[in-house]
């Protein structure tokens, strides 16, 4: 099973091939921002890939919707829509 670790602090979690970002930080005990608790609509739960990047699944039309909808640039990632295929590293606090 694939290990994700959150940043800043180091956090790890290990987690089953196709888990979200989103259930994955939830899991380590990591605060994630969003409003539709993971449900795909409010595009607040935004992070950034900062190593493994080949290890999350490919972006999809919806995250582009909703990272653009929160004026967020197109190298974020919305967690409850990014599945873990792989080991990754994931930053939830960067600006």
């Amino acid at each position: 099973m694939p290990i994700v670790t959150f940043t800043p602090g180091d956090f790890t979690t290990e987690v089953e091939e196709g888990t979200s970002l989103y259930e994955a930080a939830l899991q380590a005990g990591r605060p994630i921002a969003s409003s539709c608790a993971g449900q795909w609509t409010c595009g607040k739960c935004n992070v950034r890939v900062v190593e493994g990047e080949e290890n999350v699944s490919p972006r999809v039309a919806m995250e582009d919707r909703l990272l653009k909808k929160e004026r967020r640039p197109p190298t974020d990632r919305i967690s409850c829509l990014a599945k873990v295929l792989g080991p990754c590293k994931i930053t939830t606090s960067y600006w």
